[in-house]
């Protein structure tokens, strides 16, 4: 590829130009100009884009038909402090974050149920919590007081308003909202699952996906089920 650019690039940079015979300064212009253009094409690295993430650099994952879902919870503090920024206490909270990457080696598109998607362990159930309910349980506002003597009371000042809204926009941003996956493609990015006060212990967690499907047939693979004991400290 690279002698045809350069045969390319010789044969634009060096063509005739038909009519009459511009001055001498025209000509020197035109032909210093061709040079850097030349110059520039000649040199310039092309743009690659990111290289796709290995599923082997996850520890939890689970693979079935040519489609492989892994899952990496977000157990260290500082570790979760350091992706979402200092403000998001989500462990504080009973939040859990967890890294998911989903990997279609198909030759079609498959569609993932976000939505779906539980922590397991044991008997309970751990569903998902949206980025503002997240921040909401992290940075409550002022409760607001109570009127006394019929005088309307003055709104509270909400001090953690802007901690709130930074940790929305950090979980937001990082949150995985690609459903489709096309053909060879991937997907990256975290959900939030609320503990409620819950002790996760990963040698007996899991996540759970139930619903994958191919399109456009909307053909269902079996559901994946991923042990995050390997994260068991």
């Amino acid at each position: 590829m690279g002698r045809v650019a350069q045969l390319g690039e010789h044969l634009v940079c060096n063509q005739g130009v038909g009519g009459s015979n511009p001055p001498a300064s025209t000509t020197v212009f035109f032909a210093f100009a061709s040079l850097i253009v030349c110059a520039a094409l000649g040199g310039a690295p092309a743009a690659q884009a990111p290289p796709p993430v290995e599923p082997e650099r996850f520890l939890a994952r689970d693979s079935h038909e040519q489609v492989t879902i892994a899952a990496r919870p977000l157990l260290d503090p500082l570790e979760a402090e350091k992706v979402f920024g200092k403000n998001a206490a989500l462990g504080r909270a009973g939040i859990l974050p967890v890294e998911i990457l989903i990997l279609n080696e198909r030759a079609e598109a498959v569609r993932v149920g976000l939505g779906r998607i539980v922590v397991v362990t044991g008997a309970d159930k751990f569903e998902q919590i949206d980025p503002t309910r997240a921040a909401w349980a992290m940075y409550p506002p002022p409760s607001s007081k109570k009127a006394k003597g019929g005088h309307i009371p003055r709104p509270a000042e909400d001090k953690n308003r802007t901690k709130r809204e930074e940790v929305e926009a950090a979980l937001r941003v990082r949150q995985l909202r690609a459903a489709v996956v096309g053909p060879g493609g991937q997907a990256r990015g975290y959900l939030y699952f609320d503990l409620g006060g819950a002790a996760l212990e990963p040698a007996a967690a899991g996540v759970y996906i139930p619903e994958v499907v191919v399109l456009p047939g909307e053909e269902a693979l079996l559901f994946f089920e991923i042990s995050l004991q390997p994260y068991a400290r």
